[in-house]
């Protein structure tokens, strides 16, 4: 597991600012002797270690009072580019109304570069230059601008670094990794097992966590601190919200899909539902299966249908776990088993899925994985049929007709039937002829049960033909 240093912005006196080609060999003894006068002081080559530089300087700028700048010779002739870290520092360091201390080492300073901006020279301009002398008297000039300089300034500003110090601690831990934000301003990067502290002063703060990898995975949350001694854990959770994106964005893979199907262009549904089966889309994956079911812009492929089928209805979807269940029960892409067709069956009119209903309904009808009981069908079957459902609708009717499961009723058997008839459904039309034929239910009507036969035979209903035939067509 990554380990990471955790950097927590702390309070500081003062900030050094320096030119390394010249500045580093004066800002190391400085900063050491400001320290040994209680002073706490940042200077960058000694704090950062990690490579993460412009954050941590901006924070640190933020947490010292007194920005202090080593003149060395030619420290200032690269502050004509924009991009130059040292002009970035005092341009920040100005725009936070920071205190400056301009150190002239050993009377060196000989004036400003021609072409650095206005601002950097009006800024340093304005303020008195400390000589410090590095080559001797460097205790005495030190003595001299703490006196004069930094501790008038450090009373001015009212603080100290134990007063900025102050502040509850957050110990952030996260499953992804990201950039934590206060108030749009980055506080510190965080990364899964590391240990990173950040401090907030009592009252509410608006936080952000950015993912790293993702900017679109950002969660948004205000975090009271009610006690500045506090300590505390805070937890962030972004991958649900990585989750939802995607799953939002499968969303959309799934009705273009089916815009695309809908259309006639198989292909391009396949295509679209592949993407979102694969995120995790379970329509697309019970579409996709549809699609390998039926050879609809890929080639028939019942096993690949069954895969597909499976990933969604292990994921709750009513309409593939009967899809499942009619693949089990048949014996497509999966070895018959009426048992395990039962399973999925039940799952899906458990949900109140229509089809599931009339499905398990049937295998108890037949005693097909479970004991036969017409009882426990008229139940599967009459929760189907109350929902428009026609195939339930005209088995219902048929339990009616035959007194399977429920008392013999023939009226209540022709309302089950012609409920289904009207929707369609041949078998029930051909249940209607013979109804009328023989007065069953409604008074005898050959005209009407001619009416009837006629629509099953030309649904294909070969035995309503007879019937046509010996009524007269």
């Amino acid at each position: 597991m990554e380990s990471v240093t955790p950097f927590i912005v702390m309070a500081y006196d003062i900030f050094i600012s320096y030119r390394r080609d010249g500045g580093k060999e004066l800002a190391r003894p400085l900063k050491s002797e400001l320290e040994l006068r209680g002073y706490r002081v940042f200077l960058d080559f000694d704090e950062l270690k990690d490579g993460v530089f412009d954050r941590r300087i901006m924070e640190a700028i933020d947490a010292a009072p007194i920005f202090m700048v080593i003149l060395s010779p030619h420290a200032l002739d690269r502050c004509a580019n924009a991009d130059d870290w040292v002009r970035r520092e005092i341009e920040y360091a100005l725009e936070h109304d920071r205190h400056f201390i301009p150190i002239d080492p050993d009377r060196s300073f000989t004036g400003f570069p021609p072409d650095i901006p206005d601002t950097l020279k009006a800024g340093l301009g304005q303020h008195q230059f400390s000589q410090v002398m590095f080559e001797q008297l460097f205790k005495v000039s030190v003595d001299k601008m703490v006196r004069e300089r930094i501790e008038p300034l450090l009373q001015r500003a009212g603080r100290t670094a134990m007063q900025e110090q102050g502040g509850a601690l957050f110990h952030v831990e996260t499953d992804l990794p990201c950039r934590i934000l206060k108030f749009g301003k980055e506080l510190c990067t965080v990364r899964p097992g590391s240990d990173t502290v950040i401090r907030l002063r009592k009252g509410r703060h608006k936080l952000e966590a950015v993912c790293l990898d993702c900017p679109d995975d950002r969660l948004q949350w205000v975090q009271t601190v009610e006690d500045n001694e506090m300590e505390d854990l805070l937890t962030v959770e972004l991958r649900p919200v990585r989750e939802r994106r995607l799953a939002a964005e499968a969303d959309v893979l799934a009705e273009r899909g089916q815009t695309a199907y809908d259309a006639g262009d198989y292909a391009e549904a396949v295509k679209l539902w592949c993407e979102a089966a694969e995120a995790g889309n379970r329509i697309a994956q019970n579409s996709l299966g549809d699609c390998y079911y039926y050879g609809k812009g890929v080639a028939k492929d019942y096993t690949e249908a069954v895969k597909w089928y499976r990933k969604a209805a292990e994921q709750g979807y009513a309409s593939a776990q009967n899809n499942l269940g009619w693949c089990y029960k048949h014996g497509y892409g999966v070895e018959q088993d009426d048992a395990e067709a039962v399973k999925w069956y039940r799952k899906a009119a458990e949900q109140g899925y229509d089809s599931a209903q009339n499905n398990l309904g049937t295998c108890y009808h037949w005693g097909k994985g479970v004991e036969q009981d017409y009882a426990e069908a008229v139940k599967w079957y009459r929760k189907a049929a109350e929902q428009g459902n026609d195939v339930a609708q005209n088995n219902l009717g048929w339990c009616y007709k035959n007194g399977k499961g429920v008392e013999q009723d023939y009226a209540e058997a022709v309302k089950w039937y012609r409920k289904a008839a009207e929707q369609g459904n041949a078998v029930a039309q051909f249940e209607m002829g013979w109804c009328y034929k023989h007065g069953y239910g409604v008074p005898k009507d050959l005209a009407e049960a001619k009416r009837w036969y006629r629509k099953a035979a030309d649904a294909g209903i070969q035995e309503a033909k007879k019937h046509l035939a010996e009524l007269g067509r």
